[in-house]
């Protein structure tokens, strides 16, 4: 990289409190919204005034100033238009556009419908709309560490925390489509159990082993991608086990999913002396990271696999308190194919999103000069 093409921290003020709001804003809704799905289950009366409620459209009310502040950079700075990180504004408006429309369509979803699960297409447009804006303020980030002519401790603080968002919504997003929970009054979305189980299989340790593997070469340095996995599990357990007192039970099993995200980190920073970790690195922190991904999702993943063993009226989210021997077989049925999958993800990210992002960046630096 060329000296010219640095990016002065001074100069790019506005764009980072835009980004930097826009972070705030996507972990609110993100967190906001799982501990919502968590009070629904434990059949807490529901009114639009609840806490849970009220994290979530915060939250999207501070993405929808980011986006607008994110505009008027966009419109009154035409040399931040033609830099790469403006991207990352540009993402985080139309996120935040989708947010705003997911709102009024989800009340007249209900007004038609009455009350609904957890896949619906406005819970959808929301979902995605949260995931929108956590991917534009992580690559605007990213782009703006790697450009940085002296690099900045406020970035590098805020990189791994974005990440470990990105991670969480992620996650959900692919919950919409995996959980038995979207039976509503008149529609029911719920998944076939074994099209269901394929697919967590397939898609959680695959996407899991990207956003890992992205979060690591953003630094390139051990402990970015651990930590990034540590803001994850801080986001799952706040929000899904400390708000159900009977879950409490499970919090120490959150250990294991750390160890290998710590594991996972060490072997991809090339820390290790041995030749053929070195080469294999990838496949294997893949491979380790994956194995856990059951844990990492759990505890709201356990009812697609639960869904099998219940065969009456019985919700699988009530019995979770008296059935760990249950989870503890469904855990180590996911531990090999979670690591197949987990090594195929870290191999495809490496393989082909570093390709995409150097294309991207030297197409935008080519239009700034």
């Amino acid at each position: 990289m060329k000296a010219s093409e640095g990016i002065e921290i001074s100069t790019i003020k506005f764009p980072l409190v835009s980004l930097f709001i826009a972070l705030i804003g996507v972990a609110l809704s993100m967190w906001g919204a799982s501990w919502d799905i968590t009070s629904h289950l434990l059949r807490t009366p529901e009114t639009f005034f609840t806490p849970s409620h009220m994290v979530l459209y915060s939250g999207v009310g501070i993405s929808l100033v980011s986006a607008i502040l994110s505009l008027v950079i966009l419109m009154t700075k035409r040399q931040t238009r033609k830099k790469s990180f403006a991207f990352g504004l540009k993402i985080i408006i139309v996120g935040a556009l989708l947010q705003v429309i997911a709102g009024p369509g989800d009340f007249y979803w209900h007004e038609l419908f009455g009350i609904d699960g957890l896949l619906s297409p406005t819970h959808l447009t929301l979902a995605l709309g949260i995931m929108i804006v956590s991917i534009g303020s992580m690559i605007g980030f990213a782009r703006i560490h790697s450009h940085l002519v002296e690099k900045n401790s406020f970035v590098k603080l805020i990189l791994p925390i974005s990440f470990g968002v990105l991670w969480f919504s992620v996650m959900w997003l692919i919950f919409f489509f995996v959980l038995p929970i979207s039976d509503g009054d008149t529609h029911n979305f719920n998944p076939d159990p074994y099209v269901a189980i394929v697919l967590s299989f397939v898609a959680l340790p695959f996407t899991f082993s990207i956003v890992f593997w992205s979060a690591s070469k953003s630094f390139n340095i051990f402990g970015v991608a651990s930590s990034s996995a540590l803001v994850f599990i801080v986001m799952n357990v706040t929000s899904n086990i400390i708000t159900s007192e009977n879950l409490l039970i499970y919090l120490p099993w959150f250990v294991a999913p750390m160890i290998s995200a710590v594991i996972s980190d060490y072997v991809l920073s090339k820390k290790i002396k041995s030749k053929l970790i070195q080469k294999h690195g990838e496949k294997i922190s893949g491979a380790v990271l994956g194995s856990m991904f059951f844990i990492f999702c759990f505890p709201m993943l356990s009812m697609t696999f639960l869904d099998l063993y219940l065969f009456n009226d019985v919700f699988t989210y009530d019995i979770l308190p008296t059935a760990s021997s249950t989870v503890v077989e469904i855990w180590i049925m996911t531990i090999i194919p979670g690591a197949i999958m987990g090594m195929l993800g870290m191999m495809f990210a490496s393989r082909k999103l570093n390709q995409i992002s150097n294309n991207q960046i030297t197409k935008s630096e080519k239009n700034t000069s």
